[in-house]
């Protein structure tokens, strides 16, 4: 594999750094532990050892087998457990910041001893920061649970800090469920479905608002004790990561396979090797990239079809509306402001 990146099969979780959390939540809606782990590499002994670690496939494992208990409110539950986790450093010291500002780069940097299968993009305006959340790795039909718990510990953890979540606007892929209670029971801020793109839009106005909880001895000491957890736990990241931060780097220019495959230390045939493992491929992730920014761009602010083109990388403004159609069925004036 890639070095510095991580596939399914490796041991990059932590098993007390959620998943422990996510197998006593099962539990209590009546899963069974050994039918939970069957077929997984994950002992029951080994969830009372602290530096026990698990395969990220065998976490996506035990998310299906959660999906099936039909319990519509288990990722708010598990995110706000996460929160509270008294063995991650991580969790514990995010509320204990001075502001979001420095919660949410704390989150950022250590993010590996997480939830290492997502990533985000981040897109300032003049009145909002938005968080763009997409998949590091192939996530399968997972991908909308393990985007719902991050989405969730986000907002609880603006809850927690500023007691103002209400301001936060959330946008998700996934239609409108059938629980609809669920989200508004957990959410104290509007969540539209059938979106464009994951995204949470938070005011510039709370990011250096100080937060309740903080802790400026406490924070210092968690932090310490992240970094001494990234000499066992070194920071990695998904192959689908690294492809889409560097073309969003290379923008508006449009970086080739090639180009991509030798910034990686690749071969171009390596490279489609690892996106085919991945279930994808490198013009799909280029046109998801340029889709979730010209989403985001209509959605603050005015620009027109010309200058989105100019941003994107696209020789003119019909090329760019031909492909804004393709991705979403309408043109993009029609995309709604908020």
């Amino acid at each position: 594999m890639l070095p510095g990146a991580f596939n399914l099969s490796d041991k990059n979780l932590l098993l007390r750094h959620g998943v422990t959390d996510l197998l006593q939540l099962a539990q209590r809606r009546g899963a069974n532990l050994h039918k939970l782990l069957h077929g997984t590499q994950i002992f029951e002994q080994d969830l009372s050892l602290a530096e026990s670690r698990c395969h990220h496939r065998d976490w996506l494992t035990l998310v299906a087998r959660s999906q099936q208990l039909a319990s519509p409110e288990l990722p708010f539950i598990l995110a706000d457990s996460l929160l509270h986790n008294k063995h991650s450093s991580l969790c514990q010291s995010l509320p204990l910041a001075a502001n979001l500002a420095t919660s949410l780069r704390q989150l950022y940097y250590f993010r590996h001893q997480l939830l290492p299968g997502i990533f985000v993009l981040l897109r300032k305006t003049d009145s909002h920061l938005s968080i763009v959340l997409k998949p590091a790795v192939q996530l399968g039909t997972q991908q909308a649970f393990i985007i719902k718990l991050a989405m969730a510990f986000l907002v609880r953890l603006v809850q927690l800090g500023t007691q103002r979540a209400d301001e936060l606007n959330i946008q998700l892929k996934q239609t409108s469920p059938a629980h609809l209670a669920h989200f508004n029971s957990h959410w104290p801020c509007p969540a539209r479905f059938s979106q464009p793109l994951d995204a949470l839009h938070i005011p510039l106005s709370l990011w250096y608002r100080p937060f309740i909880t903080r802790q400026a001895a406490g924070f210092r000491d968690l932090s310490r004790a992240c970094y001494q957890l990234n000499r066992r736990l070194p920071p990695q990241r998904g192959l689908l990561e690294l492809i889409q931060r560097q073309l969003y780097r290379a923008l508006p220019q449009q970086a080739s396979l090639e180009q991509l495959a030798s910034y990686l230390g690749l071969s171009s045939s390596s490279l489609k090797r690892l996106l085919q493992q991945q279930d994808t491929h490198f013009a799909a992730l280029a046109d998801d990239l340029r889709c979730d920014l010209a989403n985001l761009l209509l959605l603050q602010s005015r620009l027109s079809n010309r200058q989105l083109a100019s941003e994107l990388g696209y020789s003119d403004e019909h090329n760019f509306r031909r492909a804004f159609k393709r991705w979403t069925g309408h043109v993009p004036s029609s995309v709604r402001l908020w």
